[in-house]
């Protein structure tokens, strides 16, 4: 998880899915390996449970997305580095069909897809002694502490090498503005 501007929050907090997703991708983003508080894409006003989905990837950065559930379906708030991989809007049937919404859009600075597991949505009340709902402090650990949760396999990691990259124009679009500092070194 990388660290964002919090700064950028001292106007009125948002309080619809689009209007934090609006408001992450106005973020700029922080390319240092630091973990910060996700309280700000989380809604439990709501009556929505603060949930993060982890996913998992080869060669290539792990990302969290915030995931929530309403009338529609299943959709999650993100803030990335990339063009690809944010929010998506509440339309799917399943966490499972949420997340391979974003199968084909995660890929290395190689082209390489890369995303091969997620895990089901963590409540983070369950991390509520770390304080992070208000913390300024690095909270790698909580991230960290996500890897022990129950991963779904997607594809193996050996069959995802093997896969075709993505085009040219795909990977350029995705990168489009990416702080080159905060991108994966991919092998």
């Amino acid at each position: 998880m990388k660290k964002l501007y919090q700064h950028h929050f001292k106007r009125a907090v948002p309080n619809t899915h689009d209007k934090i997703q609006d408001c992450l991708d106005g973020l700029i983003y922080n390319p240092t390996d630091h973990a910060s508080s996700p309280r700000w894409v989380m809604i439990t006003g709501e009556g929505h449970k603060p949930l993060m989905v982890d996913l998992i990837a080869e060669n290539d950065d792990h990302h969290v997305i915030a995931v929530y559930k309403d009338k529609t379906g299943w959709g999650s708030l993100s803030k990335s580095n990339t063009t690809l991989l944010r929010g998506r809007h509440p339309y799917y049937l399943n966490v499972r069909e949420l997340v391979m919404s974003y199968f084909d859009f995660y890929f290395n600075t190689k082209g390489q897809l890369s995303l091969y597991g997620y895990s089901n949505p963590i409540n983070l009340n369950r991390y509520n002694s770390w304080q992070w709902r208000i913390s300024d402090n690095d909270l790698m650990k909580m991230g960290m502490a996500f890897s022990d949760e129950t991963h779904y396999e997607i594809v193996s990691p050996a069959k995802i090498k093997k896969m075709r990259k993505v085009s040219q124009s795909l990977k350029d679009a995705c990168f489009l503005g990416a702080d080159q500092n905060g991108l994966f070194k991919a092998n």
